[in-house]
């Protein structure tokens, strides 16, 4: 007994460890990231670029890397295994980051940035097998909560070190060059940490493969992920094109970073909530249509202060929800490491090619009509969310009374 005590204190441990540096990883993958689109001006200049369309290359090379990383990741997992599918995507990262650094050429800037983007898009497709390998039914809420808002604490971290890093070491080299440090000694210590386990158990039965084919025949698959792209879109616009549209009330810049908190915020409250509560749809319903409500207050209000207190609430209702809606694949009939990751890599790819799509007609739409009908498309496509919930099956169960 007391051997056994031990055995599963030390798993308890290693589990804590893994997703200490898988969570790292993945906001310093963000921090590098944001750190570069921030930097665009100085990195035009280096490279002599004279059109702001030819920077746009640095960001689309991390979304084309991405959804393809995102489509590879399940046969990738398969052929090396976790421990060393993880070291891949977190060596891409600091890898792609070099290149970019020291490049010459702005064609081999864009690649390091590609490099960098397919390494990101394997690690967070990677966290939902860990997770339903290493940790209990009753911890999954927590880790996935915490899993969830990796990219938007690294958002935070970006938003609060890159001016005074940038201040300190001054060029754009040297400065994404800090945080490429970071992601390196991240990669060092994952091979004393991770290890590989078995891909296709479900309860310790084995179970048949789930191939490529299959998932794309599940309707399953294509629901998931129109859910969250109406989302993803509404997010990312929020970060990207919002702080520049100057349409709302207050600074536009200043209410994207309280959405960014109220993230924060929504995530706390989904590990309070999840332990209370284990219904999934409810959540996702009442908290996609909040998000919605609060983005046309936003966008409209003139009162300051319900600006403020809206821009929170999208924030809340935007990161709240997503645990649910993660933990809606993980809590399916037999679900395998393998299946599951299967699920997750077309659930990204299809959710960053819906937003991609979009985004491109935003940015037409704001070029035609400027940046209020722009917007507008966004906040219809957070409905998704919303509309979703009525498509999707629910796994939870009704808590215990």
């Amino acid at each position: 007994m007391e051997n056994q005590a031990q055995a599963v204190k030390s798993t308890s441990a290693r589990a804590g460890f893994i997703e200490a540096i898988m969570f790292f990883t993945y906001a310093f993958f963000a921090v590098s990231w944001i750190a570069g689109s921030s930097l665009t001006p100085q990195i035009m200049e280096y490279f002599k670029l004279e059109s702001f369309a030819s920077a746009t290359f640095i960001s689309n090379a991390i979304t084309i890397a991405k959804i393809i990383g995102n489509f590879m990741a399940a046969a990738i997992l398969a052929k090396l295994y976790p421990k060393r599918a993880i070291m891949l995507g977190s060596g891409l990262i600091v890898v792609g980051s070099l290149i970019a650094i020291f490049s010459q050429q702005y064609w081999m800037f864009i690649l390091g940035r590609f490099i960098m983007g397919f390494g990101g898009a394997l690690y967070v497709v990677y966290f939902s097998p860990v997770v339903l390998h290493y940790f209990k039914k009753e911890q999954l809420v927590t880790v996935n909560a915490l899993n969830s808002v990796a990219y938007n604490v690294g958002g935070i971290m970006a938003m609060l070190m890159v001016g005074p890093v940038v201040s300190w070491l001054k060029t754009w080299q040297y400065s994404m060059g800090f945080f490429a440090i970071i992601s390196a000694i991240l990669f060092v210590l994952w091979p004393f940490v991770g290890q590989n386990f078995e891909l296709n158990k479900s309860s310790g039965v084995q179970q048949e493969k789930y191939t490529i084919g299959e998932a794309l025949k599940d309707k399953f698959n294509w629901v998931f992920p129109f859910t969250y792209s109406g989302l993803l879109t509404f997010y990312i616009v929020l970060l990207n094109i919002f702080p520049i549209s100057g349409t709302t009330v207050i600074a536009s810049k200043t209410l994207s970073m309280l959405v960014a908190i109220g993230g924060v915020v929504g995530t706390i409250l989904a590990i309070i909530m999840g332990k209370k509560y284990t219904k999934r749809l409810p959540v996702i319903r009442w908290c996609g249509l909040a998000m919605t409500l609060f983005g046309v207050l936003m966008f409209f209000t003139t009162s300051p202060a319900l600006a403020v207190v809206a821009a929170v609430a999208i924030g809340i209702f935007m990161f709240l929800p997503v645990t649910s809606l993660v933990l809606i694949p993980q809590e399916l009939p037999n679900m395998t490491p393998a299946k599951l990751t299967t699920i997750m890599g077309l659930f990204w790819a299809i959710s960053y090619i819906i937003e991609s799509v979009v985004y491109y007609i935003i940015g037409i739409v704001i070029d035609s009509s400027g940046y209020t009908t722009g917007l507008m498309i966004a906040l219809v496509m957070s409905a998704t969310f919303f509309i979703g919930s009525f498509l999707l099956p629910e796994t939870g169960k009704a808590s215990d009374k």
